[in-house]
């Protein structure tokens, strides 16, 4: 699953799954992060994983996380992609933390579609995300991978799925 992405600049980013011996660079990720891009990614305050939730999301049992670099930016991690499954047969949940240096640079859309294929090749058939509403960069991404939600409502948050299909996982138009 380890693969190269090219963001539209022409940097290359790698991603693997994440270790459990990821966990001092996952912090670190966390701690470059504003406040806003962690309150966004969770919906909460958080400064960071604790031990337990990281070994949570890089055991396979709870599904997989990714991890991306960046070759010849020596910071470590500058993403974090979770692929997690749910109760619900055939539903897989998907959240990014992207740097906030490399937000807004095609990487959180690259990561989202090789995110989608990876569902798919694992025979998911939809995608949940719940995401802020304030999160307006996350809420334009799902929509351009097909998301839908249902009406607003004026609650804080968005329950948005996407349907996997066969040509799932290409990437969308800008």
């Amino acid at each position: 699953m380890d693969v190269i992405l090219r963001l539209p600049d022409g940097i290359k980013t790698f991603t693997r799954i994440a270790r459990p011996d990821d966990f001092p660079a996952i912090q670190e990720l966390h701690a470059r992060c504003s406040a806003e891009s962690r309150a966004l990614r969770y919906q909460a305050g958080k400064p960071g994983l604790t031990r337990r939730e990281w070994n949570h999301l890089s055991g396979r049992d709870s599904g997989i996380t990714l991890v991306t670099s960046v070759s010849g930016f020596p910071a470590g991690f500058v993403a974090m992609t979770n692929l997690m499954r749910t109760p619900m047969a055939g539903v897989s949940e998907i959240a990014l933390l992207v740097e906030d240096a490399w937000q807004s640079r095609g990487l959180g859309s690259a990561l989202a579609v090789h995110t989608l294929g990876i569902a798919r090749h694992q025979g998911q058939r939809t995608l949940a995300a719940t995401v802020s509403t304030r999160n307006t960069r996350a809420v334009r991404l799902l929509r351009r991978l097909g998301a839908t939600s249902p009406p607003f409502t004026g609650a804080a948050e968005l329950d948005m799925t996407v349907l996997i299909t066969a040509g799932a996982g290409r990437r969308p138009a800008e």
